[in-house]
């Protein structure tokens, strides 16, 4: 089912196609709308529609701007305008940016059923032609595609020095390859895909590299593929990194590959440092071999840097145990550890061992939920741990706990207020904002919106938009049940200056009318639980 995201600055325009069209019966999702450019942009990175149906003339960010960026960031999305304008300049300016299909209002159900599904047919017709081996051997066999992997392939080797990489940068620019830039980032994006299912992955990766504009370049690797980010500075770099990222992560012949992982390295601003770039991704790699379930994209700075290779054992019950408790509780739960470990001589040995690895493993990760650098322990404290034996032994492991502990209390934070969690707590007490938007939340928790985008739907299971939607929703359902205030205020109370957006949405999200969910819940208690 194609997904379609609106955008106009018109309320009346935006529900006359929400309600003239059959979209679901017609193989269509609505999957959201906004009432500009600026607004939609977070939104439609958030939500990943196949279709965009945009307006022209709207305010802040116009429809031009709008379709420049989606075709920068998200290249693969089909692009509609939609305009009262019937002027040529738009026409032509449109067919640059790749616009698929220029309609002028008023439409009617006929007309948007028929570009709806042309578009749609364009899409799919792409996206066969990407899955074609032929179409990759006929890409690979012209030009000089494949001396411009090699020579990009070399540039992610472990070895090489400033001179072999000053000739590397003259043939690539002769080839019409410019790879000078102010920032780089290497993304490692390893796919376990074999034989045609991995050089069709690595063909759809490429063709979205080509996409890009000449921001990103990519080259096939033994165990999957590697991107070389370009940006103008940090953040764009970082921009640019996560959403390509995303987009990959979300290519048909990737979505569904069990074991991908996107490992996106530190950012460099030399040229003759991407090496570092590289070695840091493929840090992030093996670092995250162990990640939780569901994260498939990860940066460097979001992994931990251990003290020895511990990242492969299973030490979260301490750290459970740890992550809220008070310095005074420390022995009780010490105690309660070690005794599950094992008795006996031997058994007390294997524990001691055990527990130093879990009391190191566990004193970062505290730091780490403080906002601080793990690395910031006392590492001579740390030595300690790993070689005291005995009651020495148990000793140091309560002195670094103690410390993490310590650190913890007085930078005020705890596990629960880690970046999401912080924007969650935002959310909460921010809901009720119209003009609520995802890089807001992300400035506040001090992340680029695609960085803070691809976290938020991995840590959460759901995106920012589809949380955002859940609270309102589930505030509004509380005001329904406890107050007397019309549907079009408690919109309004819940962050919708819309009260008939507000009513689909409801009606979509519950299965019921705002006004039905009051006649069956009406005079309940307020939830305290969303």
């Amino acid at each position: 089912m194609m997904k379609v995201f609106i955008v106009d600055d018109e309320i009346a325009i935006r529900e006359t196609l929400r309600n003239i069209f059959p979209w679901e019966e017609r193989g269509f999702q609505l999957v959201g709308e906004a009432p500009d450019g600026e607004m939609a942009l977070p939104m439609i990175r958030d939500l990943n529609p196949d279709i965009l149906l945009t307006d022209i003339r709207m305010p802040f960010m116009d429809g031009m701007k709008l379709c420049a960026e989606i075709k920068r960031l998200m290249p693969w999305v089909g692009i509609i305008i939609l305009s009262g304008y019937d002027d040529f300049t738009y026409a032509q300016q449109a067919i640059s940016l790749g616009v698929k299909e220029y309609l002028l209002k008023p439409i009617t159900a006929r007309e948007l059923g028929e570009v709806l599904q042309r578009v749609s047919d364009q899409i799919e017709t792409e996206r066969r032609e990407r899955e074609s081996a032929a179409s990759l051997r006929l890409r690979v066999a012209s030009g000089n595609q494949f001396l411009r992997e090699k020579l990009l392939a070399s540039l992610f080797t472990g070895e090489g020095d400033r001179f072999e990489d000053e000739m590397l940068l003259r043939q690539m620019r002769q080839m019409g390859v410019n790879l000078a830039a102010n920032c780089y980032v290497v993304i490692d994006i390893a796919f376990p895909l074999r034989d045609e299912a991995r050089t069709r992955a690595r063909e759809a990766i490429f063709v979205l590299a080509e996409a890009s504009g000449g921001s990103v370049f990519v080259c096939g690797m033994s165990q999957g593929s590697r991107a070389l980010v370009l940006g103008d500075n940090e953040r764009d770099v970082e921009e640019r990194a996560y959403s390509f990222a995303s987009s990959a992560a979300q290519l048909p012949e990737l979505k569904e590959c069990e074991g991908l992982l996107l490992s996106i390295g530190e950012t460099v601003s030399d040229y003759f440092d991407i090496r570092r770039s590289m070695q840091s991704a493929r840090h992030v790699r093996n670092a995250a071999a162990h990640r939780p379930e569901g994260r498939r994209i990860i940066g460097v700075g979001e992994v931990d840097d251990p003290t020895a290779a511990l990242d492969n054992l299973d030490l979260s019950p301490l750290y459970e145990k740890l992550q809220y408790a008070s310095a005074a509780e420390l022995d009780t739960i010490l105690a309660e550890y070690t005794d599950s470990l094992g008795t006996g001589a031997d058994g007390l040995r294997l524990a001691m061992g055990y527990l130093r690895v879990a009391a190191v493993i566990t004193a970062q990760r505290i730091v780490a939920d403080a906002g601080a650098d793990p690395r910031a322990l006392d590492q001579a404290l740390v030595a300690e741990v790993m070689r005291a034996e005995g009651a020495a032994g148990l000793e140091a492991v309560k002195a670094l706990l103690l410390k993490a502990i310590e650190c913890r209390d007085i930078s005020g934070r705890v596990a629960g207020e880690t970046p999401v969690g912080r924007a969650r707590i935002y959310l909460s007490r921010n809901y009720d904002n119209p003009n609520l938007m995802l890089q807001d939340v992300a400035g506040e928790v001090g992340m680029s919106q695609s960085h803070f985008s691809t976290v938020f739907a991995q840590e959460t299971g759901i995106t920012f938009t589809q949380y955002l939607t859940a609270l309102r929703i589930g505030k509004a359902k509380e005001l329904l049940s406890a107050t007397d205030m019309r549907s079009s205020e408690i919109a309004f109370a819940v962050g919708y200056n819309d009260a008939h957006y507000f009513s689909y949405l409801f009606k979509k999200q519950t299965g019921v009318t705002p006004s039905d969910y009051r006649k069956s819940n009406k005079n309940q208690p307020l939830s305290k639980d969303f």
